[in-house]
């Protein structure tokens, strides 16, 4: 079958589209394979060769180099980082794979000589429950305010949070029904008060500001346009050009977009870094804070296991990991935290005496 790359891409992303990915994963992929297309010319799959791909990563104006992006007015990038080059890499794989499976080709061997490189492993921020909890004050409407006080309250990830519907909510037995898009489970998460109160003040604004009384399919969190600049006109007393704006106009049927917005204003207003960061900052910072506090009273694993059915992961070594522990880790502070170290070793030598050389 002879297909253009870019016809390729586009099949593959519609693909994707429809078997429901996750908005950040559509969100790179949308971005990478049309650039990824257009930087090699755009060529006949049958055409397209492992060198090729190698260039597009480390050639000229490939992306480990100083490179510029499909949009329009963004200045010369620099060269990627290790993580994004191995992301890259990944979504690259998963696409040859697609096509290959798809008939378009029939090689395998795409990625030889782009090999994963190494990455430093960053200690992710971790915000404590006192910042978590100010971070509500500084949303910049309702729905934001709402929006993080569900993350705050369930630690979920942003595809779950932004695929709650109205009807999901039941205040009479203080649940909160949760679709978990990365495994295909559903559950039914407790409803904290603390939740409650933040979502009632929401769904009473929510109804005003449609106008009409909400129903069960309504998005919770939806989507809105507006806010667009319609007009201006000089103001004669300040001498300042005024911008009128459209107002906002909701749309409960469609879910709300770009969610990190919403997380790195709050994170950016109370002084935190905002750089990389969105909903899964505040997910690792509950359940680490969630572990820190039920370690205490029910011990470790007791405590792991409780947050890993929090963040509906698999098993706890996942969890150790999204926290950024280790049993080995545990042990040496345990055996080494405030405690005499090589002195103590000593003490406990049997020491012998050396002989003197004739």
């Amino acid at each position: 079958m002879t297909i253009a790359l870019r016809s390729a891409v586009e099949e593959y992303l519609e693909t994707r589209e429809r078997s429901g990915k996750a908005d950040n994963t559509m969100r790179v992929d949308t971005t990478l394979l049309p650039r990824f297309a257009e930087h090699l010319g755009n060529p006949d799959f049958s055409q397209l060769s492992a060198k090729q791909v190698r260039d597009f990563f480390y050639g000229p104006g490939g992306i480990m180099d100083a490179h510029s992006t499909r949009i329009k007015g963004q200045p010369i990038r620099e060269a990627v980082g290790p993580s994004t080059h191995n992301n890259y890499r990944a979504r690259l794989k998963v696409f040859f794979t697609y096509c290959k499976n798809s008939g378009f080709t029939e090689l395998d061997n795409y990625l030889t000589g782009v090999e994963p490189l190494p990455e430093l492993k960053k200690r992710r921020q971790q915000p404590p429950p006192s910042l978590l909890l100010q971070l509500l004050d500084q949303a910049e409407c309702a729905m934001h305010r709402a929006y993080l006080a569900t993350a705050i309250n369930t630690a979920c990830r942003a595809s779950e949070i932004t695929g709650m519907r109205v009807g999901d909510v039941d205040f009479a037995r203080s649940e909160v029904f949760v679709t978990v898009v990365k495994t295909r489970e559903e559950d039914e998460m407790p409803l904290t008060a603390d939740l409650e109160r933040e979502l009632r003040l929401w769904l009473v604004e929510y109804a005003e500001l449609l106008g009409r009384p909400l129903r069960a399919d309504d998005y919770l969190f939806p989507a809105r346009t507006g806010n667009t600049i319609s007009t201006h006109y000089l103001d004669e007393a300040t001498g300042q050009r005024v911008y009128v704006r459209t107002p906002f106009v909701w749309h409960p049927d469609r879910p709300v977009q770009r969610t990190e917005k919403i997380v790195k204003h709050a994170l950016g207003a109370v002084g935190l870094p905002t750089r990389y960061e969105g909903t899964h900052t505040i997910r690792r910072a509950v359940a680490r804070a969630y572990f820190d506090s039920l370690s205490t009273e029910l011990g470790y694993d007791a405590g792991l296991r409780t947050v890993s059915a929090l963040l509906h992961h698999s098993n706890m070594a996942t969890t150790e990991r999204y926290l950024g522990l280790s049993s080995e880790r545990r042990r040496r502070d345990e055996t080494m935290k405030g405690k005499a170290f090589l002195t103590a070793m000593v003490s406990q030598e049997n020491v012998v005496p050396l002989r003197r050389a004739q």
